[in-house]
């Protein structure tokens, strides 16, 4: 009788060891997955541009716990190709707010490439849906010739 209450014994810790291990672990992945970055994107969103000829935008981000990480892919449709320094001011709702981003930069492609602004928000916000981008020309210059001087 001994030797059976002993066997019980052990499949008892036994049992209480699987279970501690099962729990611990989805503990361990739900913290994963609240820690994992969330991904958002907005296909073929209208650009209104008027002094730069570019297609829609491709608007792709990733909201992680400290940052948010914006990407806007355009293509040139300008002839002379595009050549400029550019303010892109994309709206998007967050929790039903409307918020914008401005992302900056200087363009430098052909007719047919591909450009890509992008930057980093701190705090981080979440992008429910990309309503709208529009493009500001800041400064032209011209192919070939000496770029503009940064501003510092």
């Amino acid at each position: 009788m001994a030797s059976r209450t002993r066997w019980l014994a052990v499949a008892a810790v036994g049992v209480a060891v699987l279970v501690a291990l099962f729990v611990w672990r989805g503990c361990r992945d739900g913290q994963m997955e609240a820690d994992a970055p969330q991904i958002f994107g907005a296909g073929s969103v209208p650009v209104v541009s008027p002094e730069l000829a570019v297609s829609d935008a491709l608007v792709r981000g990733t909201v992680h716990p400290d940052y948010t990480d914006w990407s806007c892919i355009l293509e040139c449709r300008e002839p002379e190709g595009c050549h400029a320094e550019v303010q892109l001011t994309i709206a998007y709702l967050s929790q039903g707010s409307e918020v914008s981003i401005k992302l900056g930069g200087r363009l430098d492609a052909e007719m047919g490439e591909t450009m890509r602004l992008g930057r980093v928000q701190r705090p981080p916000t979440g992008v429910d849906e990309v309503t709208n981008v529009t493009l500001e020309v800041t400064t032209t210059y011209r192919p070939g010739g000496p770029r503009p001087t940064p501003r510092i």
